[in-house]
């Protein structure tokens, strides 16, 4: 076994996010894995999310990114060690999906983000990943459970009682990209992954088709507007 350190940390906060970071440092030294895993997810389509809806979704899922990045990057690049940062994403930040809309904007952020990130730390000694999943076992389908503004969140499902509430994904997609993953099966491939200084890490390669129906029609429009 190894030693460990637990610490709650809200990472829509700034200062908690960079206490984490110094209790890190003062605990390890050096930090070479950097995970940036937290989410919530909102299941309503767009015209239905509000202000709040949009503001705590991006809180936690992009907001709470560059909290990391901010408070853990100057480690990175002062240590002599290694490090990677894997930001976690979605198959969501890749193919859209109807219902929800405010997740999806936030994991397409995170998608850029990281990219962008990849390349500003090209030929350092920092590597980065973006770990896009598909249907992992995990709640967080049913994340509105840990709002802080709960009384909104439950006048919205009592406004709407035949809304998309549960704890599951409800899209219109068949069976074939609702293969259900463990966290130790996703977290065993992304390790895999993290070794082989792989950007983009997928787990559920089913979706691929998905993917290649966006991109294909995103290169027949750029080829439309040309031509125009």
């Amino acid at each position: 076994g190894g030693e460990t350190l637990a610490v709650a940390v809200n990472v829509a906060h700034r200062d908690e996010v960079q206490h984490l970071a110094e209790r890190t440092r003062q605990a390890f030294g050096e930090c070479h894995l950097l995970c940036n895993n937290a989410g919530v997810s909102i299941n309503r389509p767009v015209a239905e999310c509000s202000a709040a809806d949009w503001e705590w979704v991006w809180s936690v899922n992009v907001t709470g990114i560059t909290h990391a990045i901010e408070a853990f990057l100057p480690m990175l690049k002062r240590q002599t060690a290694a490090s990677h940062i894997i930001n976690t994403a979605s198959m969501a930040g890749l193919v859209p999906l109807p219902g929800f809309g405010a997740y999806v904007a936030s994991k397409y952020a995170v998608v850029g983000l990281t990219e962008v990130l990849h390349q500003e730390l090209a030929g350092s000694s920092i590597g980065v990943s973006i770990l896009c999943p598909g249907v992992v076992d995990t709640r967080i389908f049913a994340s509105e459970r840990n709002r802080f503004d709960r009384n909104e969140s439950l006048a919205h499902t009592q406004a709407n009682p035949d809304g998309h509430q549960s704890g599951s994904m409800e899209t219109d997609f068949d069976d074939t990209y609702s293969r259900m993953l463990s966290p130790q099966e996703v977290a065993e491939i992304t390790l895999a992954a993290v070794e082989k200084e792989h950007l983009y890490v997928a787990t559920h390669p089913e979706w691929l088709a998905l993917f290649k129906q966006r991109s294909d029609a995103i290169e027949n429009e750029f080829g439309g507007s040309i031509a125009h």
